[in-house]
């Protein structure tokens, strides 16, 4: 650790001794929280008397991290990039209803795993209830990621919205249900999804969706598209790449498209196919 200390005035050596102290306490500090790892910076802070809640920081310095890892149970899940930053930094909203506000740290030691770890050059953020939690109460944890530019993201999500926007790097979600926005994103996209709405504009890179049921919004992509649903309207407009759908049932509405559109078994809804300067291919 490197230590520059300058700047004195020499007519006044008690204050020198002062900043000395002050300087020896916070190096002392910081050396303790950097064999934690991960820092907390707002631990068990409670704000609301209605619907308890409770806030937690986490952050780890990226370095030559190339990956986060999210593996996230019930509740939201916000992610960006941090401009200025080279530290991924997590912000966790515990929420439990009817539980008082001074049996929040309990209910966390016992029943909350939260946790951002450095596997190699990967960083892994693990947040869930323990499998001990007691079922009949409602509670979530809603995360806000700030990620470094060129840090790829993967995502493995339970239930609760998923909004990802200003984002710079190869991003993949795997998740059961909810709604799913993914918008102002630089690089290939990847979602696996059970059932809810999905949204996809302004992407620069390809994308890629597997949905079992829902509505897909697909708008503004510089890239490839290629979407396998199962059940529910699908619009996708404004591609400037090729154009392929597997559909099952439900409406499709595709136009202004600069390549290809390959649409396979249409499925049984209303098919709206305009403007698309490459070759149509529909097969049944």
């Amino acid at each position: 650790m490197y230590v520059s200390i300058q700047n004195f005035p020499a007519t006044r050596p008690w204050a020198q001794d002062r900043v000395l102290k002050s300087l020896y306490l916070n190096i002392e500090v910081a050396m303790k929280l950097t064999a934690i790892g991960v820092i907390l910076l707002l631990p068990f802070l409670a704000l609301s008397s209605t619907l308890g809640q409770t806030k937690q920081q986490m952050a780890l310095p990226a370095g030559d991290i190339y990956e986060l890892r999210v593996y996230s149970g019930a509740g939201s899940l916000y992610i960006t990039n941090a401009e200025w930053q080279d530290t991924i930094r997590v912000f966790a909203e515990i929420e439990v209803d009817d539980l008082n506000i001074g049996d929040y740290p309990e209910f966390v030691e016992k029943y909350v795993e939260l946790r951002l770890d450095r596997q190699g050059k990967r960083a892994i953020l693990t947040s869930d209830l323990k499998r001990s939690f007691p079922h009949p109460m409602d509670a979530r944890i809603d995360l806000t990621i700030e990620v470094p530019k060129g840090v790829d993201v993967f995502v493995d999500d339970g239930s609760g919205p998923i909004h990802i926007q200003h984002f710079s790097g190869q991003l993949e979600i795997k998740d059961d249900s909810g709604r799913i926005t993914v918008e102002k994103v630089v690089g290939n996209v990847k979602v696996a999804d059970g059932s809810g709405k999905i949204i996809m504009e302004d992407i620069q890179g390809n994308i890629e969706i597997k949905d079992g049921s829902g509505s897909i919004d697909v708008n503004k992509i510089s890239g490839n598209v290629r979407v396998t649903d199962g059940s529910g309207k699908l619009s996708i407009q404004y591609v400037d790449g090729n154009v392929t759908v597997a559909d099952e049932s439900g409406e499709i509405d595709i136009n202004d498209v600069t390549g290809n559109v390959l649409i396979r078994g249409p499925g049984t809804g209303e098919l709206n196919i305009e403007r698309i300067k490459g070759e149509v291919v529909i097969q049944n």
